[in-house]
This record gives C-alpha cells, structure tokens and sequence, in this order.
C-alpha cells in the first residue's frame, strides 16, 4: 500500500502494529468534565480497509486503532437479512456490527478508564429484512449488556461513560433511548468539494469549537471525496490538520480523519492537559 513511512507523523499507509501507545490516555481526565470537552481523535469510515484503493479509508485494524489513542469510531452497517454487515458503499468489510461491539467492549474491559464514541449509520441498500434496523440494534446491544453502553440522549459526563460505548445515533433518531441524536451535534462532513475548500470548511469548525464552552459536543471530518483516493487526499490534508492541532489552545470537540498518523493522533490528545 505504497511507501509511506510507517513513522510519518501525519498519516499511516501501513497494516502492522505501528509501535505506539495510547491505550490509557482518558485516565488523567476529571470525572465530571462533559465528554464535549474533551479533544478525541477518530477515524472516517473506521472499518474501511477491503475493496480496493477508491474504498480503502484506514489502514490500521479496530484493535491497533485503539491502542493508539483513536476514541471515535465511524461504523457503517447495511441492513440485510436481519443483520449488520459492515459495509462501505457496496463493499462488505468482512465482519458485523455484532463483531465490531464485540471488539470495542473486549479492549474496554482490558481498559477501563476509557470510552469509546461509536456512530451507528446505515449504509447502502435494505434489502430482505422482517425486523427493523433499529431493532436489530437493540437486539446487539442487550447481547452485549446494555450497562456496557452509553445511551444518554443529552451530553453525559466522563465519569458516566468510563468503560462503555457511547452510542451516537444516525440510525433512528426518534428512538429517545438508543443515545445522542446525531442531528444534535454541530457537524462538519462536507465530503463532496476539492481539498482547498474542505480545509477552510475544518479549520473554521475547528476554530468554532475552540470558542464554544463546551456544552456542545463538535465532530469535525476531515476527509473527503475528489479526483484520488482517500490515501492520497490524506497527504494533503493531515499535515494541515497538523499544523493546526499543535497550535490549538482549546478543545477542538472530535476530529475524524482518513489514515490520522501517530503525532497526529498523540498531539490531539495532548491539548486535554
């Protein structure tokens, strides 16, 4: 997957173990800070990693991912069958939504101080199914055990969320107990328009949220669609993305990328200290 050094601090182009950690850094936080004030790296499409270069959006699997620090995850499930596969587009990523919880909550058991934001979002066609979308989330999350899960509607307090999954609903949004609304949330996910123009998009949102106080949570995307793939839209964009994490003062909400790199990923935890 081309020659990118797996140690460039922007942007990672590798599969293997990349060699740092972050798979403690929430611990230092205060229990009763709003989750919305927190600086959290993510990932855009964070299961996309099958189906060629145009699809491929991460490099890194869910478990490394974690362990370096990322706290967002973008899940995307088509429905089909009375099931969640993980899709991007049409393409299947080789595993289910059930699997994904599995994952997430087997690394928060090891790691308890953390949590976990998770976006639920349908993706591609229904087809073939008797229950609805939402029910079969529901039917996952008691599986698991709904005390694993933060489904707060309003904006809970770090000292809730220690060791559960926050669920960020962009599934069924009338659902009042299947977590925070997604529509509620200031977003910037302008996909569609070339890397000039998203990056004065990210730096105004980013620049927004470091005015807010913090009762708001902001989730920034950073990637976007144009004339290469998303590896090679990375390359422009992360190092600006950069640049603009180690200057920020304040909490700049959830910031959501295609193939962050490890001091990326570090310096945006590091503006919570």
């Amino acid at each position: 997957m081309g020659n990118i050094n797996a140690k460039d601090p922007d942007y990672w182009n590798v599969s293997d173990d990349p060699g740092i950690r972050n798979e403690n850094w929430m611990q230092t936080l205060p229990d009763n800070m709003l989750v919305s004030q927190v600086s959290i790296p993510g990932t855009h499409n964070t299961m996309a990693r099958e189906g060629g270069l145009w699809v491929w959006c991460q490099s890194l699997s869910l478990a490394i991912q974690l362990l370096i620090g990322i706290r967002f995850l973008d899940i995307r499930s088509r429905h089909f069958q009375d099931t969640l596969p993980i899709h991007h587009g049409v393409a299947f990523q080789n595993i289910n939504f059930s699997e994904v919880v599995k994952k997430v909550l087997d690394f928060l058991d090891k790691h308890p101080s953390e949590f976990v934001f998770m976006r639920v979002k349908k993706e591609y066609k229904a087809e073939r199914n008797t229950l609805s979308f939402s029910d079969i989330v529901e039917g996952v999350l008691h599986r698991a055990g709904r005390h694993r899960f933060c489904l707060n509607t309003t904006i809970p307090s770090v000292g809730e969320c220690r060791g559960k999954v926050v669920i960020l609903n962009d599934f069924a949004q009338n659902k009042k107990h299947l977590g925070i609304p997604w529509r509620s949330i200031d977003l910037e996910d302008t996909w569609d328009t070339d890397s000039d123009n998203k990056w004065e998009k990210v730096r105004r949102h980013l620049d927004k949220a470091q005015s807010d106080s913090g009762g708001k949570m902001y989730i920034t995307f950073s990637s976007h669609v144009g004339s290469a793939p998303p590896r090679s839209l990375a390359r422009t964009m992360n190092p600006r993305l950069h640049s603009y994490v180690r200057n920020a003062k304040k909490r700049i909400g959830i910031v959501a990328s295609d193939y962050p790199g490890p001091s990326l990923i570090t310096d945006i935890i590091k503006i919570n200290s």
